[in-house]
């Protein structure tokens, strides 16, 4: 299981993140802020590198024979740790005390990328988490476009 850091700066970067039907817009937001927060120093900054999204449907049986719950969930198993701005790896100390203090991770489910992060962002690591970072709404609507069209009488 994530630790509770960690998946509470997920909901949070999520909860400001452009709605999925955007979406080069939120993977431009994903790309640009971190999991750290807006205001963050660090050296080292985490990053979703991407998710999964699910949209389900279903009746809602409180609202009539019309009303609905639409219910996204997103997930991530992969992210990656970047050493902000800069082109070496941060040094297996730093990366272990970020991990561990940050988000109680343990740096053994890194692997080097290829290339640095977006935009030259700075040198990246991926981790792969064991656990899917999980993040879940649902909201209620009603659904008139399949409600029965009633014609008007017309005049002969």
């Amino acid at each position: 299981m994530p630790s509770q850091a960690l998946t509470d700066a997920y909901e949070a970067l999520l909860s400001r993140a452009p709605a999925p039907l955007f979406g080069r817009a939120r993977q431009l937001y994903l790309n640009k802020y971190c999991l750290d927060g807006r205001n963050t120093q660090s050296p080292l900054r985490l990053f979703v590198v991407q998710e999964a999204l699910d949209e389900t449907v279903e009746a809602d049986q409180e609202a009539g024979p019309l009303g609905r719950i639409v219910t996204l969930q997103s997930s991530t198993t992969e992210l990656a740790l970047v050493h902000w701005q800069r082109d070496e790896h941060p040094g297996q100390s730093l990366l272990e005390t970020y991990l561990q203090q940050s988000w109680q991770l343990e740096s053994s489910l890194i692997a080097p990328a290829e290339e640095s992060w977006f935009r030259n962002g700075g040198f990246q690591l991926r981790i792969t988490l064991q656990q899917p970072l999980i993040w879940v709404r649902s909201s209620r609507y009603q659904d008139i476009e399949n409600q029965p069209v009633h014609e008007k009488p017309t005049k002969s």
